[in-house]
């Protein structure tokens, strides 16, 4: 092969790294499109009532970032049991606050964590790896023991916090628990749990050529990218000052189910059951009858609760306490 030839192909070869490095760029330049405002949700948020709700505690990771929590004491003091409590996609600690209170009525001390990138809780929309969040859920545990050596502990989730706790239920933090109580649980975006998510309930709106281009990349060692919005929720701007309105790509990961979230039932130790509104406009309920019970899951379905009333409507707080009590000794 002559020199001219050579140089010709050297030539070819950049061209062809130069044009896959601009598309790259431009796939990464694409901005995150937040979805109108769902209606449903933003009445629902609107719905939950703060009354009560104790003020933020705070407890420091590994990190040495500081972590928002709302502690509700059993009532009749007792010290035997604890729920942390998992919010949804976008919400706070807040967002807990009626299943809170009802376990603390029942003598049950609640926990109810602003989870790292929601609230209080660092930087909004953002954690610094994958994983980090996994991280902070077991500091918390270990912050509790301090107070509570003995105390068994139940794991409470909504939404995308009920993917988490599947997440946790079968990881060997799960091991910690002895029950998870998953709240309309979102298992990932090709689960056949979830109802179609288009116009008026489109609640998440993912970022997909920006999703590609940085899974691509962290295969080539490179996670800048990963610090970058990928999915946008949507959320009323009324309520900016009080959610979190889009995640980057690594809490997108993190805050969610297991890629395999049927091993995730089958493995886990502790008790699970699924809780969900007959009238969820986000997740279909008749499909958890469908799929979990081969699993050896409970499912219970709630008359005429939305997405968001199953965290504080009368007959779903009824359903949540028992499922806590539920094969107790």
């Amino acid at each position: 092969m002559s020199l001219t030839t050579l140089y010709d192909v050297a030539l070819g070869l950049l061209a062809l790294v130069g044009a896959a490095a601009l598309a790259l760029a431009l796939m990464l330049a694409s901005p995150v499109r937040r979805p109108p405002a769902l209606a449903s949700i933003h009445a629902g948020a609107i719905g939950i009532d703060g009354t009560g709700a104790p003020d933020l505690s705070r407890f420091q990771a590994r990190d040495g970032t500081w972590l928002a929590y709302r502690l509700y004491p059993a009532r009749n003091g007792g010290q035997d049991g604890i729920a942390i409590l998992a919010h949804g996609s976008s919400a706070s600690s807040m967002e807990m606050n009626a299943v809170a209170k009802a376990l603390a009525g029942a003598g049950v001390t609640a926990v109810a964590l602003d989870f790292r990138g929601h609230g209080a809780s660092g930087t909004r929309g953002d954690i610094a790896y994958p994983g980090q969040l996994d991280d902070d859920f077991a500091d918390l545990i270990a912050e509790l023991r301090k107070t509570y050596p003995a105390t068994r502990f139940s794991l409470i989730g909504h939404s995308s916090g009920a993917g988490f706790a599947l997440r946790i239920a079968g990881s060997k933090l799960g091991d910690a628990f002895e029950r998870f109580v998953l709240l309309a649980p979102y298992l990932g975006h090709s689960a056949p749990t979830n109802r179609p998510a288009a116009g008026p309930a489109l609640w998440a709106s993912p970022d997909l050529p920006r999703i590609l281009v940085s899974v691509l990349l962290d295969k080539l060692g490179i996670d800048w990218p990963q610090s970058l919005p990928a999915v946008a929720f949507a959320t009323a701007p009324e309520a900016k000052m009080f959610v979190t309105s889009q995640y980057s790509f690594r809490l997108m990961q993190n805050y969610t189910a297991p890629p395999d979230w049927r091993g995730a039932f089958a493995g886990a130790k502790g008790r699970i059951a699924v809780i969900a509104g007959a009238d969820d406009e986000l997740m279909d309920a008749e499909a958890y009858r469908r799929a979990l019970p081969p699993l050896g899951v409970a499912v219970t379905i709630v008359p005429g609760v939305d997405h968001m009333g199953i965290v504080y409507k009368a007959e779903a707080i009824k359903a949540i306490l028992a499922a806590m009590v539920e094969g107790s000794s």
